[in-house]
C-alpha cells in the first residue's frame, strides 16, 4: 500500500471520526495532506469507495486486535478490557467508533459501505458473543441475559456512550464504560 493512500485512509478515517462522513469532502483531504483533489481521486475515485477502505481496514485491525489477544493468551475478561480501552482512547480523543460515527449517516451511504459496516458489527458482536459465552463458562462473567443480546447490550452502551460524552462537560466516562460491562 503506498504511503499517500494510508495517509488518505487515516485523515478519512479521522475526519469521519471527528466531523462524520457527509460532513468533510475531498477538499479537507487534499488541503491537510497538501496535495491535489486528483491525487485523492486517483487512489480512490469516489468517497464511497475511501468509506468502505476505511471499514475494511477498521475490520482488518479489530481481527488483527482479537488475533493477537488470542496470541498472547488473553482470558476473556482481560480481551473484553482491551476492547473497552478502544472506546476510552476514543474518549480522550473526541472522536467516535468508526460504527458509532457511519451508523448515523447510514442511510446516506452507498450499499457498499453499510454492506461492510454490517458486517463489522456483525464480526464485533459474534466476537463478544463468543467471550461472553466463554467467559460464563469458565465464571468469568456472570450474567442473565442470551448472550447475543447481552454482546448487543455491551456494543450498543460503548457506542452511544461516545456520543453523549461528546455533549457532557466533567463526566467519569471509565466508571461509565466499568458500568456497560458489568458482569457481576
Amino acid at each position: 500500500m503506498s504511503v499517500t493512500r494510508e495517509k488518505i485512509i487515516e485523515l478519512g478515517e479521522n475526519l469521519i471520526r471527528s466531523k462524520g462522513y457527509n460532513a468533510f469532502s475531498y477538499q479537507d483531504i487534499s488541503t491537510e495532506l497538501g496535495i491535489k483533489n486528483a491525487a485523492v481521486h486517483y487512489y480512490f475515485p469516489t468517497k464511497e469507495n475511501l468509506g468502505t477502505s476505511i471499514v475494511k481496514t477498521n475490520i482488518q485491525r479489530f481481527e488483527e486486535m482479537v488475533e493477537n489477544m488470542h496470541s498472547h493468551g488473553f482470558n476473556e475478561r482481560q480481551q473484553l478490557d482491551t476492547f473497552v480501552k478502544i472506546y476510552l482512547k476514543s474518549h480522550r480523543e473526541q472522536k467516535l467508533c468508526i460504527i458509532g460515527s457511519l451508523a448515523s449517516d447510514f442511510n446516506t451511504l452507498n450499499e457498499t459501505t453499510r454492506t461492510e459496516l454490517k458486517r463489522m458489527t456483525e464480526i464485533i458482536l459474534k466476537w463478544l458473543t463468543d467471550i461472553l459465552v466463554t467467559g460464563k463458562e469458565k465464571k468469568l462473567f456472570v450474567f442473565d441475559e442470551e448472550p447475543q443480546s447481552k454482546a448487543f447490550i455491551i456494543l450498543s452502551g460503548m457506542v452511544a456512550s461516545l456520543q453523549v460524552s461528546r455533549m457532557m462537560d466533567k463526566m467519569d466516562y471509565k466508571n461509565v464504560c466499568q458500568t456497560i460491562i458489568s458482569l457481576k
